[in-house]
């Protein structure tokens, strides 16, 4: 059972689940020892795959398991969560202000980037990035086409210590039935700036950006480089050059550049910070019918061990790391990073 319920006051809001069928420590306790259900040879441990990226002599098949019998030497998975914080058969109701709180209605699919458990966000090769890529982006679309899905989420958590099986290279997409708030507030200032300026706030600050001292690295269609007002150390954020709505309108070629700055920056991260937990997160826009719209962007938040008090407190953040300082260490990181993908050192 899901459910998800707004603040008093502001536009928070909480999901309560408790769909799982297995305790979190009872999740983490999983080795390596042939127990990572994510791994290959271990199918049977999930529910089966929708979508299952597999290798064809020169082009990759797009296959599905059954119930009896699971795809073997894949390159990408696709499966439900067996313990998803959303739900597709929602019993709770709707209740209005102050105690406001609607059903958490929605899909919870995770997307498995490698069958290798060693292998990372940070060293996948190019060409298995834009494999992950192109997944994410069919299994988006897919989503969209749901009915109650107004917005999907899809995001990735990696963790220095991979021995267990939440730590295997992985994203998760999550559906929503509303706009998530950032989301909303952010198409909000693009919306009101298109409609007062005649611009994108975002090509704005890539304007500002190109070439500045917050630049990390620069490819023909990507821009990445640590915001002006970071909220953590060494946040960074990923941009398409040129304005472009949604991750879902990307092509073939955009999705290759992309693989290389994505993998170049996480390789940079790694080096410099010695292979750091982190947090990334794709922003676009919803492919749902609405004026809402924004340059779609990819954020990266390595994970730091701060007091979070003051955030708590105030909504205000601590970053003990400016971002000049930040973008001149990944930077100089992230470009030795490219230059070796593409054989240049």
């Amino acid at each position: 059972m899901s459910e998800i319920r707004k603040d008093y006051f502001t536009d928070r809001l909480v999901i309560f689940h408790t769909s799982k069928k297995k305790t979190d420590i009872e999740e983490e306790m999983q080795t390596l020892e042939n127990k990572c259900s994510y791994c290959q040879g271990n199918e049977s441990s999930t529910p089966p795959a929708d979508l299952v990226l597999v290798q064809s002599g020169n082009s990759l098949a797009k296959l599905s398991d059954t119930e009896n019998e699971f795809v073997k030497d894949w390159a990408v998975r696709v499966f439900s969560n067996k313990s998803p914080i959303m739900t597709q058969t929602p019993n709770e109701g709707y209740s209005d202000s102050p105690l406001f709180s609607e059903p958490a209605f929605g899909y919870h699919y995770i997307i498995v980037a490698t069958p290798n458990h060693d292998k990372t966000l940070s060293n996948l090769d190019i060409d298995q990035w834009i494999n992950v890529l192109a997944t994410i982006q069919d299994k988006m679309r897919w989503l969209y086409g749901k009915k109650g899905v107004s917005y999907v989420a899809v995001y990735s958590r990696n963790r220095a210590d991979n021995k267990i099986t939440s730590n295997h290279a992985h994203f998760e997409a999550i559906t929503f039935p509303r706009l998530p708030p950032i989301l909303d507030q952010e198409a909000t200032t693009a919306q009101k700036s298109m409609h007062e300026l005649g611009t994108c706030p975002m090509c704005n600050v890539l304007n500002v950006e190109t070439g500045g001292p917050r630049q990390i690295l620069s490819t023909d269609l990507y821009l990445a480089f640590s915001p002006w007002a970071s909220s953590y150390p060494y946040e960074f954020w990923i941009v398409p050059k040129k304005h472009q709505t949604s991750f879902l309108k990307t092509s073939q070629k955009e999705i290759g550049d992309l693989a290389l700055i994505i993998r170049s920056t996480l390789g940079g991260l790694s080096k410099a910070l010695n292979n750091p937990a982190f947090n990334l997160i794709f922003h676009t826009s919803s492919e749902k019918k609405t004026t809402k719209q924004i340059h779609w962007h990819i954020e990266i938040y390595p994970e730091h061990q701060i007091n979070e008090g003051l955030n708590l407190g105030t909504g205000i953040f601590n970053n003990s790391i400016r971002p000049e300082q930040a973008a001149e260490i990944l930077g100089s990181k992230s470009r030795k990073e490219l230059a070796h993908l593409i054989g240049v050192e």
